[in-house]
């Protein structure tokens, strides 16, 4: 449903309070954001990523919700390291990096 409103004509991720408003709540609704097959771990990766391009700010904070790996089991803290080792391999803002990187000290 958060990747069908993503293509609603109202929706833009270059402005901060609608993203905010319906990527960051969607980390928030913890059912489909832990879904055990990664799809919402993958979703967030995605748009941050996209997102980093046009406000590094808000993508940097919406890197927190792949670090907090530690605190899920091992299946799912396998699959958000996993997003954030693909965030590394890209080209990120200065912000992102460092919550990035954050994100993978063991």
């Amino acid at each position: 449903r958060v990747k069908a409103l993503t293509k609603h004509p109202d929706f833009t991720l270059s402005n901060p309070n609608r993203c905010r408003s319906l990527i960051s709540a969607f980390t928030m609704n913890l059912a489909p954001f832990h879904a055990i097959d990664g799809e919402g771990y993958k979703f967030i990766a995605e748009t941050i990523a996209e997102l980093d391009k046009l406000n590094p700010q808000i993508s940097s904070r919406m890197g927190t919700s792949l670090i907090q790996w530690r605190k899920y089991g091992k299946e799912r803290a396998e699959l958000m390291k996993g997003e954030l080792k693909k965030l590394a391999a890209m080209k990120l803002s200065d912000d992102l990096y460092e919550v990035v990187n954050r994100g993978l000290k063991e």
